[in-house]
């Protein structure tokens, strides 16, 4: 019996059970939507679905006795098993921003891209050039693309989307909204202390800019701010020069080369080891050059201006001037003048076992010599074989010169011989 009267004629009982009825279907309705029938399932599905039939055609070639691999069919297999009964979910990355990562709450930026676009493997084939650089899991893809993220509807989330790289070139418009995107790129990195000028290398896109050359930026600027050219022209544009003739980076290796890349080339790329051109030239500071040359020759000089003024940075010399960064040239060139003394030791010993030899000689013919000056005085006579008057003429006439270079070689040799004897 309810605490209190409820006089309900059937005239308005009747409207309030339709009415009721109604709410709860709706909500029903609602509820089933929401949970069972949405819209972010459906593509869930297909793209589990293509994942299991090429996994199914992997699994395959692993399980062959001829060329398969036990290892990678076992790891195909477990997940073989979770993609025939998956389980379906929203997916969401909590991006870095101004509260998620450092304050350890759900920050205002959040990507659920990946609910519908789950196939990782999938995205990595179709960004080539940016799933290195900004992996989906801490960058996500409306940094690029931009759109709503945390809608789950397609049409809502792909309102404003940029799809094309050419909606992205769309941003080149106004060079904040560049400078802006950097920024962004910025703020979402999980290494502390990132601006925008560590991401004015790459395009719009996310891809990395193309380098356009020194002669390039020299064809207006050479009358633009011409001191400016003629006193870098004279000498950072020169400096490579000096480092291939230096001893150690002619002996190096490739790999010892590499280090000197770095910093006295432009556009040097550390993964494949190539750079896009000699010394240090105008993009080695100022970054690549593609996007302020589009700007440039349009005639938009002001906003090119604002391209680089906005994204300077004094990170971009310490990444080379920096206190002892040759140390890496110590050992090289220690072991390079070891070599080269070594090898003028041995020199000095072969010269010194050289000059012996000729003392020697020189020993021996004159106590021939003197032999033969005793048996002329006493008038004996001597006979010689015919190899040994030939011997003996050749030691004659050549005994006076010999005996010139014997005496001024001895001192030398005396002289070397204490020089080997103190370095030993």
């Amino acid at each position: 019996m309810l605490p209190f009267p409820i006089n309900l004629s059937i005239k308005w009982l009747i409207p309030f059970l339709v009415f009721s009825c109604g709410l709860v279907a709706v909500s029903l309705i609602w509820v089933f939507r929401e949970t069972w029938n949405v819209e972010w399932k459906k593509y869930q599905k297909q793209e589990l679905a293509e994942m299991k039939a090429d996994l199914e055609a992997k699994l395959k070639i692993l399980e062959d006795p001829t060329w398969g691999d036990p290892k990678k069919a076992a790891l195909a297999r477990s997940s073989l098993e979770y993609l025939k009964k998956p389980r379906y979910q929203v997916k969401q990355i909590l991006l870095k921003g101004e509260a998620s990562w450092k304050k350890r709450i759900d920050g205002a930026r959040v990507d659920r891209c990946m609910t519908c676009h789950i196939n990782e493997d999938k995205l990595n084939k179709q960004h080539p050039y940016t799933a290195e650089n900004f992996p989906f899991d801490i960058y996500g893809c409306t940094v690029c693309h931009e759109g709503n993220g945390r809608a789950l509807r397609k049409v809502s989330a792909h309102e404003h989307m940029r799809k094309k790289k050419s909606d992205m070139y769309e941003r080149l418009v106004h060079p904040e909204d560049a400078v802006k995107f950097w920024k962004l790129l910025a703020e979402l990195s999980i290494q502390d202390g990132m601006d925008a000028s560590d991401f004015r290398q790459y395009n719009v896109t996310g891809e990395p800019q193309v380098y356009v050359g020194s002669t390039t930026c020299i064809k207006c600027h050479k009358k633009l701010t011409a001191y400016h050219v003629d006193f870098w022209a004279e000498n950072k544009f020169k400096s490579f020069e000096k480092v291939k003739n230096a001893k150690d980076f002619v002996e190096g290796d490739e790999n010892y080369r590499k280090q000197c890349y770095r910093c006295h080339t432009t556009g040097y790329n550390e993964k494949t080891g190539e750079y896009n051109e000699e010394n240090v030239t105008c993009e080695a500071c100022h970054g690549p050059g593609e996007l302020y040359a589009q700007f440039m020759n349009t005639g938009k000089l002001a906003e090119a201006a604002t391209l680089t003024k906005s994204t300077f940075s004094f990170k971009t010399c310490g990444n080379c001037h920096i206190p002892r960064n040759h140390e890496m040239r110590l050992p090289r060139l220690l072991a390079l003048e070891a070599g080269e003394l070594s090898n003028s030791l041995q020199e000095l010993e072969d010269l010194s076992q050289e000059l012996s030899t000729m003392v020697s000689r020189l020993a021996v013919s004159e106590a021939n010599l003197a032999e033969k000056a005793a048996q002329d005085k006493s008038g004996s006579s001597v006979d010689f074989s015919h190899e040994e008057k030939g011997a003996l003429k050749s030691t004659i006439e050549g005994s006076k010169p010999r005996e010139v270079e014997a005496e001024a070689l001895i001192p030398e040799v005396h002289r070397v011989r204490a020089e080997l004897s103190t370095r030993g």
